[in-house]
């Protein structure tokens, strides 16, 4: 039997006004609530090295910074995280009216006149402590101790091998004791230098595997010269932009302290050499690390079992922040689900006192490539539809960050969106600009084990080398999608949060809550960490760490030897901070804060704007 040529056609223009309409539906926005995200003026931080991080008192290490080509960034990051005071001068007599000194990022014969080597040299001998990163000036040679030295970009591992040395005395883990600077597979990455000694009673720190010296400490008169090979400064900042060769042995749920290592390095010398040492501790309330958990909600089974996650958490005195995807339109990878029940969710999880952060609207995996954008994307105009093939043309930065904040701060009660987290970790050059235009003010985009650290740092602008932007980053150390099951391998989870608590780090936790199956390694994780680790959502631990990075202070003596006087300013509110003193602590005579043990207190909470001055008495 034939079929008409009318009906075969009338069902064909049937069949596709029915799919167009459908495309219609899916693209049609819902009536969902915004709030105004006007875009912020940039503030890049500090815009002086030398003005910002100006002497004030002769316990902070003076970093003698002889470039105007490149600025002393990664230094000051190390110096800020390991909570240690520090100058910046380009000026050597001021440097030398400190007794810890750093000298970078290198020193020809141009940088020091004979007279200065001299004066320096003389410091030395007085009892001074000088770092010398990567002296390649003859004049140098007698007080540094080396005899040649040959620079490469083909040098790929170090190994730290002293067994004894004060300095390295918190690299105690093989993987502290060997690293590597980019992957075997670059015929080049960084350059390096190593050094051939000519004081054989010199102590070898660390070495490359050519066995020439990447780091070695020689005494000298009443004082100690250090010999480096290795630019600290670019080493630490490139790692933490995510710019190393393939730096990382593992990606994530692996120890990796390519970063750490330095900052480590740079704590123990301080501490080794400056016998009135004080430094701010990393973690609030005098706890020796902190578990950070978070969830990405990313689909529609994670958010029916966000509940039964909070439930959880709420049982075990405990909480965590949900990075939710507001996925407002239908595309090839999923329907949408950001309206209605799942808004309702929302507001519960807001109400029992859980953070609610962004989480993209797309969630791309190509996100690491998307434009820029103009910053003019809002709720009413963006469509950032994905294909099957993972391209979404439309979709552009601002977007993913302006969009998704718009929604969360115009759906949930009392929300200001300040957190973030990149669609499967990719993080885009422009990202950092993006999410400060936009006010957010924290990230946790990056995993651990590629920028190499667990501790949080200031996010450079542009992921450049130059200056900061007003963000921090919280890399990710731990998630639960790698196979074998989380609930499979907690006794490697717990080694991880163990050796960055040796370290005074924190662990970031990811656990997607798309399975109930998840609840019990969660529960078990928790319960079993010992008493000195604790557990917090990431806005709340985000917060003191930013307020302790912007704390100034400083530490004046007294008339009585025994006694000092720190000056503490906190521009935010401030709880928790706990300090650190190497001498012994015999009580504190005026300012308040409580005593934890012989060589740390916690100060008392301190109010945005406020000041405390603390008086101490040192034991006999």
């Amino acid at each position: 039997m034939k079929v008409k040529w009318w009906l075969i056609a009338g069902v064909t223009v049937a069949l596709l006004v029915l799919f167009e309409w459908q495309v219609f539906l899916d693209m049609r926005l819902l009536p969902l609530r915004t709030a105004r995200v006007p875009l912020r003026e940039l503030r890049p931080w500090p815009d002086d090295f030398l003005q910002a991080y100006s002497p004030r008192f002769p316990l902070q290490v003076a970093v003698l910074w002889l470039s105007s080509e490149q600025t002393p960034l990664g230094l000051s990051h190390a110096f800020r995280q390991m909570g240690i005071p520090f100058c910046v001068t380009d000026r050597l007599d001021e440097a030398l009216r400190h007794p810890l000194v750093f000298i970078g990022p290198s020193v020809d014969g141009r940088a020091l006149s004979p007279a200065q080597a001299e004066q320096l040299s003389q410091f030395v001998t007085n009892g001074g402590v000088a770092f010398i990163q990567l002296p390649f000036w003859g004049g140098l040679k007698p007080l540094c101790g080396f005899r040649e030295y040959q620079s490469t970009r083909t040098r790929h591992w170090l190994s730290f091998v002293a067994e004894s040395a004060p300095a390295l005395r918190y690299l105690n883990r093989p993987e502290e004791r060997r690293i590597r600077f980019g992957a075997d597979g670059y015929p080049e990455i960084i350059w390096t230098t190593g050094y051939v000694l000519h004081d054989p009673g010199m102590a070898v720190l660390a070495e490359y595997k050519d066995r020439t010296v990447a780091l070695a400490r020689r005494d000298w008169g009443r004082g100690v010269v250090y010999l480096c090979g290795v630019d600290l400064n670019h080493v630490i900042i490139r790692n933490q932009t995510n710019h190393d060769p393939e730096a990382e042995r593992w990606y994530l749920n692996h120890f990796e302290p390519g970063t750490d290592v330095w900052l480590l390095l740079l704590r123990a010398w301080y501490e080794t050499h400056q016998p009135d040492a004080i430094r701010l501790g990393t973690i609030p309330n005098g706890h020796r690390s902190a578990l950070l958990l978070s969830h990405d909600v990313d689909g529609e089974l994670s958010i029916s079992n966000c509940l039964a996650f909070a439930e959880l958490e709420r049982r075990l005195g405990v909480s965590s922040t949900f990075f939710m995807q507001t996925k407002y339109l239908k595309d090839a990878l999923s329907r949408r689900f950001f309206y209605g029940p799942t808004l309702e969710i929302l507001r519960r999880l807001k109400e029992q006192g859980f953070e609610v952060q962004s989480h993209t609207v797309s969630h791309c995996e190509r996100f690491d490539r998307f434009a820029r954008g103009t910053g003019r994307e809002t709720f009413s105009q963006y469509r950032p539809y994905v294909g099957e093939d993972n391209q979404c043309p439309h979709g552009t930065v601002f977007g993913e960050v302006r969009v998704s904040k718009e929604l969360l701060d115009g759906e949930l009660p009392g929300q200001t969106t300040a957190f973030f987290r990149a669609a499967h970790l990719k993080f885009p050059p422009s990202l950092p600009e993006v999410l400060e235009r936009c006010g957010y003010e924290f990230d946790s985009s990056l995993a651990a084990g590629d920028v190499l650290t667990q501790f949080p740092y200031a996010i450079p602008l542009n992921l450049e080398f130059e200056r900061d932007s007003q963000l921090y980053e919280f890399p990710i150390a731990l998630e639960d999608e790698e196979a074998p099951p989380l609930g499979q391998r907690l006794d490697g989870a717990r080694d991880l949060i163990e050796a960055n608590a040796e370290n005074g780090a924190i662990t970031v936790a990811l656990i997607h809550p798309d399975s109930t199956d998840k609840l019990a390694a969660e529960e078990a994780l928790v319960q079993r960490l010992p008493k000195d680790i604790a557990v917090s959502d990431l806005l709340s631990f985000a917060r003191f760490w930013r307020a302790r990075d912007r704390l100034a202070w400083q530490v004046q003596s007294r008339p009585d030897p025994r006694e000092v006087e720190l000056t503490l300013t906190s521009p935010e509110p401030l709880s928790g901070l706990t300090i650190e003193f190497r001498r012994v602590v015999e009580a504190i005579v005026s300012g308040g804060g409580r005593q934890l043990d012989a060589h740390r207190l916690v100060l008392p909470a301190l109010a945005a704007g406020s000041s405390l001055t603390l008086r101490i008495r040192y034991a006999p």
